[in-house]
């Protein structure tokens, strides 16, 4: 019999991108294939990953100003961003490496300290001994005065006696002193004024600004973004009727953004309060972030073009009662310029410059304003599947995610094959002897610390099916400043296998590659998944609740006392406790309190239901492992 059910295909996504520094170059053609086939409504991602995102934002927004006439010109953004690998590859205008590389532009009393980095990054995975000898060099040539008077310190006590003795096996020690004081006097060298400019630069190497004289300042990451940003979307042609200046040159907004339904977040790490936020800041009746925090103006100019930073002058939030002399307010979400969070997502510890906002420790008297340090996101959750996420989706939430490889499978792009797979974890495994072994086991301690939480929702049903994963060797993935084209080109063919897999499985069979199969793993599946594991997480918890509404049943604990009119002298009473009865014309409850008891009955009644027939159980049959419904704050 042959299926005459119509195909049910979904034509817009959500999507969310790992963070993973340069491995990052993988999303470009995975963004651009899955545009050929859905609207990107939600956008989300960590560290490299909120490039990416934010990226994606202001094509698919210059994509919607063209399409309803708002541009003349066809920005053409995603078709930018296919071209981007090729970009990156091209040589520094400065000559030194590539434009990927020339992104990061250590401050002058740093570049000897970021030149050694990059060659201790260019030796990885050649000998012991070239690891070595590597960043030596660099150090050796740097500083040849502090080298010298380090191989006099050190041999030179022990040259008389090599002179008096005439013995090699003296010379070889007095050699080998030489070699290591001139090794530790570098070392020292580069060090010390490293421990006092690292703090003073914001704990980075970089501020992802250029210098005043540099000779390209375009090619800086935070200049370059902001500009790639606005041509992406059109943001200077769209803003070339408006009256005021700051207006023609203001940078790319959350509320640009939001005007045509793209909804962007990303996510940072605040280490002064030991959480993570999504950025923009939340204002609204649920969450109260945004009007905390006030920024100072010559902070930020060391860390964002010029115009950004005006722009925020000129659009700090509304006036509260206090005032901070010396300090700006944060403006509204809406009015956040998008480089801000995205370079507050990306600031990776040591390389890139923490980002410092300002706020009150209300714990503290005086009411002063100190600094916040916001840093990588990736610190606290650098793959946030769950951003988006809801009851029951209306559309698909892609999610991309980056991983390990030992190398010996050719296979590196995965997504499931079935329901039952993807159920299993991917080991981490390192070695068990040696300094690599007791590298591995702390490396992975760190990894486990910060990526559990994601690790375990990768694997639940209604998650597994909808995440794509990219398995990286060590040298495809992490910081690698100085890729070669040819690996570059590699990466990026995963990510166009890796978007044609969503299409594929989730879109239109229009926009299907030549001869591709239908896969089973598709949006109607996801759809059953979904609704099954929610009735099923549903009834476990209203179950919960009936158990403890009836253990506490006519005992001084029962939680019917908070509907009584005495309740007013509890902490957080209802509103209305006198007046708990439907209105008989409209047949709604007046109060917030009879409200509050009618829902409670409700599902109290819903509970015993399910208990009385348990074959018709929500949880029968959904897949494993069944999710759970938990309190948590809102991230």
């Amino acid at each position: 019999m042959n299926d005459s059910r119509q195909a049910v295909f979904a034509q817009e996504c959500d999507l969310i991108m790992k963070g993973g520094i340069t491995s990052g170059i993988v999303y470009p053609l995975a963004i651009t294939e899955i545009a050929k086939a859905f609207r990107l409504r939600s956008i989300g991602g960590t560290s490299a990953g909120a490039i990416a995102a934010a990226a994606a934002a202001a094509a698919e927004l210059g994509r919607q100003r063209y399409q309803q006439g708002q541009l003349q010109q066809d920005p053409a953004g995603f078709a930018e961003i296919e071209r981007l690998p090729e970009h990156l590859c091209t040589p520094a205008a400065g000559g030194r490496g590539t434009k990927l590389q020339a992104l990061f532009r250590p401050v002058a009393p740093l570049r000897t300290l970021f030149d050694t980095f990059i060659a201790i990054l260019d030796s990885k995975g050649k000998s012991p001994w070239v690891r070595v000898v590597a960043p030596l060099k660099v150090m050796l040539a740097r500083h040849k005065l502090a080298a010298l008077f380090g191989a006099l310190l050190a041999g030179g006590p022990l040259w008389w006696s090599a002179i008096a003795s005439d013995s090699l096996l003296v010379w070889l020690w007095v050699a080998l002193f030489a070699v290591l004081g001139s090794a530790l006097a570098v070392v020292l060298r580069l060090l010390v004024p490293a421990l006092r400019e690292i703090p003073a630069n914001g704990f980075g190497l970089c501020t992802g600004m250029p210098a005043t004289d540099d000779s390209a300042p375009g090619e800086a990451l935070t200049t370059w973004l902001t500009q790639y940003l606005d041509r992406l979307s059109g943001q200077q042609a769209f803003c070339a009727g408006q009256a005021e200046a700051i207006e023609c040159e203001r940078p790319l907004t959350f509320g640009d953004l939001r005007k045509q339904g793209i909804d962007l977040q990303v996510m940072t790490t605040c280490l002064s309060m030991a959480r993570p936020f999504r950025l923009p800041f939340r204002d609204d009746d649920q969450v109260r972030e945004n009007n905390q925090f006030h920024f100072r103006e010559e902070e930020f100019a060391r860390l964002f073009p010029r115009r950004v930073v005006d722009w925020m002058s000129a659009h700090q939030r509304p006036s509260d009662s206090e005032r901070h002399d010396g300090y700006l307010r944060l403006p509204v979400p809406d009015d956040l310029p998008v480089i801000v969070a995205v370079r507050m997502s990306l600031s990776f510890p040591l390389l890139l410059s923490a980002v410092p906002l300002h706020a009150v420790d209300y714990r503290k008297p005086g009411k002063r304003l100190e600094r916040c340090w916001f840093t990588d996101g990736g610190i606290s959750s650098n793959f946030p599947i769950h951003f988006f996420d809801a009851a029951l989706p209306r559309r698909p939430t892609f999610g991309l995610d980056l991983g390990p490889t030992d190398g010996a499978d050719t296979q590196r792009v995965r997504f499931p094959r079935n329901n039952g797979d993807a159920r299993l974890a991917y080991w981490r495994r390192f070695p068990l002897h040696g300094l690599p072994a007791l590298r591995g086991f702390l490396g992975q301690l760190s990894n486990v610390a910060k990526d559990w939480n994601h690790e375990t929702l990768s694997l639940l049903p209604g998650f597994r099916d909808r995440i794509g994963l990219i398995q990286l060797t060590p040298d495809e993935g992490g910081l690698n400043l100085n890729m070669p084209r040819e690996r570059i080109e590699r990466l990026t063919r995963y990510g166009r296998e890796a978007g044609q897999q969503f299409v594929l499985r989730f879109g239109n069979p229009a926009h299907w590659q030549p001869g591709a199969q239908a896969s089973p793993m598709n949006w109607e599946n996801h759809q059953i998944i979904r609704l099954r594991l929610q009735l099923a997480s549903v009834a476990e918890q209203l179950q919960s609740l009936e158990r403890a509404c009836r253990e506490l049943h006519d005992t001084p604990q029962d939680y019917q006392r908070f509907f009584g009119t005495d309740a007013r002298h509890y902490s957080y009473p209802f509103k209305g406790l006198n007046d708990l009865e439907q209105d008989p014309d409209t047949g709604l409850y007046r109060t917030q309190a009879g409200l509050a008891q009618a829902m409670l009955e409700q599902l109290r009644r819903i509970a015993q239901m399910i208990e009385q027939h348990p074959d018709s159980h929500p949880a029968i049959g959904a897949p494993k492992p069944t999710p759970e419904l938990k309190l948590r704050p809102r991230l």
